[in-house]
C-alpha cells in the first residue's frame, strides 16, 4: 500500500475512524477514497455491513443513489454515516459485478486504546489479540467490543502487536434480559427486480411464478404500504396503489417472493 493510500486510510475510516474517540451512526467499515468511489479496507465483524455480502476489496460507488465517484473522502464519509437505525442502500462493485445491499446504521463508538494503560495493565509492551480484547472489554463495561484495530487494520486472533496506534470498536451492549435475536439462515438470492414506481402502480419483474408481497417504507424505515399479488407470473407484474397523498421523496421498495427479499431505493415524484 503506497503512502497516499496509507494517509487516506488514516483519515478516511468512514464508520471506524483511526485514533479518534467518537460515537456516530455507522455501518462498520473502514475505507479510503478511489476515483470510482470508496475502497472497503475492512469490514468490522458484528457491524451492520458484516451481515451483508460486502467484503474487503469491494468498491462502494453510491449511497442511497448518491454517487461517490470523483468525490472526496469527507463527502463519502458523510453519506455513509447518519441517523442510528435509519436504513441506507449501498451500491458496490465486487469481482467486477455490481450489487446493492440494504442495512441500518447502528450506534458505534471508537476509542483510542491508550498504550501506557495497556502496558501498565499487562506490564509488557507486546500483546496478542486476546489480551487486547480483554483489556478493551474491561475498560468499556457498558459496551460490546467488536474489534481491535491497529492503524485501521483488524488485529487478528493469531497476531501479536505493540500497544501503539490501537483503537477499540464498540457498539452499545444489548440488554441481557431482552429477547435474543433469531439467527436466520443466509438469504436466498433475489428473484425480483423493481421496474417502475409511481403514484398508481408498482411494477416488478419476477424470475419465477409465486406470491409476491410488496412493502413500501419511508426514509425513517416506517412502512406506509403493503401490497400482495397472489399467483404472480414469471416476468413482468404490477400492483396498483393510491399514493396521491404520499409526499414526494425517496422510499424503500421491498419485494418478498418465494423466500427471497429484494430492496430498492426509489423516488416518488
Amino acid at each position: 500500500m503506497n503512502s497516499f493510500v496509507k494517509a487516506s486510510l488514516a483519515i478516511a475510516l468512514a464508520s471506524v475512524p483511526l485514533m479518534a474517540d467518537e460515537s456516530f451512526g455507522g455501518i462498520g467499515i473502514t475505507i479510503y477514497q478511489v476515483p470510482a468511489g470508496v475502497h472497503v479496507a475492512e469490514v468490522i465483524p458484528g457491524g451492520p455491513a458484516s451481515q451483508t455480502n460486502l467484503q474487503a476489496g469491494d468498491v462502494i460507488t453510491a449511497v442511497d443513489g448518491v454517487s461517490l465517484k470523483g468525490q472526496n473522502i469527507e463527502f463519502s464519509k458523510d453519506q455513509l454515516r447518519g441517523v442510528v437505525n435509519k436504513p441506507l442502500e449501498i451500491t458496490y462493485i465486487s469481482g467486477g459485478e455490481t450489487y446493492s445491499a440494504v442495512m441500518r446504521r447502528t450506534q458505534m463508538t471508537v476509542k483510542d486504546l491508550d498504550s501506557k494503560k495497556v502496558a501498565d495493565w499487562y506490564n509488557k509492551s507486546e500483546f496478542n489479540a486476546q489480551e487486547l480484547e480483554t483489556f478493551a472489554s474491561a475498560t468499556e463495561s457498558n459496551k460490546q467490543l467488536l474489534a481491535v484495530l491497529q492503524r485501521g487494520s483488524l488485529v487478528s486472533a493469531d497476531q501479536s502487536v505493540n500497544a501503539s496506534n490501537l483503537n477499540g470498536v464498540y457498539i452499545d451492549k444489548v440488554n441481557e434480559f431482552a429477547p435474543k435475536p433469531v439467527q436466520n439462515k443466509a438469504p436466498k438470492a433475489s428473484t425480483a427486480l423493481l421496474l417502475n414506481f409511481d403514484r398508481k402502480t408498482i411494477g416488478f419483474n419476477l424470475k419465477e411464478a409465486g406470491t409476491a408481497v410488496v412493502k413500501v417504507m419511508d426514509a425513517n424505515g416506517e412502512q406506509i404500504a403493503e401490497l400482495r399479488l397472489d399467483n404472480a407470473l414469471a416476468g413482468a407484474n404490477s400492483v396498483s396503489w393510491d399514493a396521491s397523498n404520499v409526499p414526494n421523496g425517496r422510499y424503500m421498495v421491498q419485494i418478498n417472493h418465494n423466500g427471497a427479499v429484494s430492496a430498492t431505493q426509489a423516488i416518488l415524484k
